[in-house]
């Protein structure tokens, strides 16, 4: 099962107000209990590897 997050924080490279969308899938079984971050975007640079990063585990 799919979901989506919307994010508002700051960018780390100049602390401009950004908005990140991320989509996780939920862990389902115990050897993935965790979610698992299957997109990013970000409303500025959606291929920004800094800010996807914050939300990987």
């Amino acid at each position: 099962m799919e979901y989506t997050k919307i994010f508002e924080t700051r960018c780390p490279v100049d602390s401009s107000k950004v908005k990140h969308t991320v989509t996780f899938t939920q862990g389902s079984c115990s050897r993935y209990p965790e979610d698992i971050l299957t997109s990013f975007v970000c409303n500025r640079n959606s291929s920004c590897s800094k800010c996807a990063e914050n939300y990987r585990d």
